[in-house]
């Protein structure tokens, strides 16, 4: 079944990181990845006609995790050391230390939240956490938690994936099957934001730093799930600002608008198949009716330990107030293998191929096409 394999991973890994090692009263956990790879060529310079340069394939936008020819350990190897304790009678507190290569490794606390347990069907989390958005959101750096090297990155692509805020999760059951849903609010002032400095700088920008704010963060998800299904719809809107710090000091802001993110995604077993899907639309209430369309479809094979996989994601972006074809639009073709040589441990390689379908003319087509291997370690512990 599925579940056992790969969502089953991550029920595992979240399982996992409560009950391993205890030190007094604080339980020690985590997981990690040691993932190398390299793009294959040259392509024309998207943004510099007449001049080539190396592939880019871009493995993590958030943290700018890019592969070019040279051989690179640090665009995805990362390592994450979660502590839980205790604070009294259903309460406990939970920290997350992380250090990824694209930070050369430097440590840093990006979850801190309290859980406090009511009753059986009722959870409440207070602190910092992901922002539950994509189907993978939520564990989306737990290699170990799905069959492929990364989520699809032209999905999870977004500038802002954590919020400081509160959420509430009511589980129960609907017939045969469990579901639960949870209601969440926050907020997050990411300042010297990487991905949005990154692009600052590809189109000849100098600025000092790119903040990004996300306010009023307020939705929900519902996950259903049986014997061989597991599917999640989420909602939420936010108001979005953003503020560039030019190099002589001075400040720019750029239009306020708020956005809204519906999605639908989940996986089926046939066994020994296992189909993943994830579809989602991001819209802007701005001047152009900004859409974000995207999807994945994967299909898995499972074949003992191991799973040979396809994957197929695709993102466009659309303007309904004022329509035009000459904007960003890309896919991205993925085939690999993941080996399950111990129990909390997998090997993976895979092979990407992103085209870029934007328009070259109105500079749209900054990714550049690329194609690329990676070969990694995924583990917990």
């Amino acid at each position: 079944m599925f579940k056992a394999k790969y969502l089953g991973y991550a029920v595992s890994m979240a399982a996992a990181l409560f009950t391993s090692v205890s030190y007094a009263d604080i339980k020690f956990s985590g997981y990690g990845s040691l993932v190398a790879g390299k793009t294959l060529g040259t392509v024309d310079d998207p943004l510099n006609p007449g001049q080539t340069r190396d592939e880019t394939f871009t493995a993590d936008f958030y943290d700018v995790g890019q592969y070019t020819n040279d051989l690179t350990f640090n665009a995805e190897s990362m390592i994450a050391l979660q502590a839980t304790t205790s604070l009294g009678e259903q309460l406990d507190f939970t920290a997350q230390l992380v250090a990824k290569g694209t930070d050369d490794f430097s440590p840093e606390f990006d979850w801190y939240y309290l859980t406090y347990k009511p009753s059986e069907q009722w959870t409440i989390l207070a602190g910092r956490r992901n922002i539950p958005m994509y189907y993978f959101s939520e564990f989306s750096e737990v290699g170990f938690a799905y069959p492929w090297m990364r989520p699809p990155s032209n999905l999870y692509w977004w500038q802002v994936t954590q919020f400081n805020g509160v959420s509430a999760i009511y589980d129960f059951t609907l017939g045969d099957y469990a579901s639960n849903v949870m209601v969440f609010y926050g907020n997050e002032y990411s300042y010297d934001n990487k991905e949005m400095k990154y692009y600052d700088r590809l189109y000849g920008g100098n600025a000092r730093s790119v903040d990004e704010f996300w306010k009023d963060i307020l939705g929900f998800n519902w996950n259903v799930s049986g014997d061989n299904f597991d599917v999640r719809l989420v909602y939420f809107t936010n108001d979005r600002d953003r503020t560039t710090v030019n190099a002589d000091g001075t400040s720019t802001d750029s239009p306020h608008f708020t956005q809204e993110f519906l999605g639908f995604g989940g996986s089926v077993n046939f066994n020994p198949i296992t189909v993943l899907f994830d579809w989602n639309l991001v819209k802007y209430d701005d001047a152009y009716g900004t859409e974000f369309p995207t999807y994945l479809v994967s299909v898995v094979y499972n074949i003992d330990k191991f799973q040979p996989y396809i994957s197929y994601s695709k993102a466009d972006h659309k303007r309904k107030k004022v329509p035009t074809d000459d904007l960003e639009e890309h896919y991205l073709l993925s085939y690999g293998l993941r080996y399950n040589f111990y129990p909390s441990a997998a090997l993976k390689i895979q092979y990407d191929n992103f085209v870029d379908q934007g328009d070259k003319a109105t500079g749209w087509a900054y990714h550049g096409d690329s194609r690329a291997v990676s070969i990694g370690v995924d583990f917990i512990f």
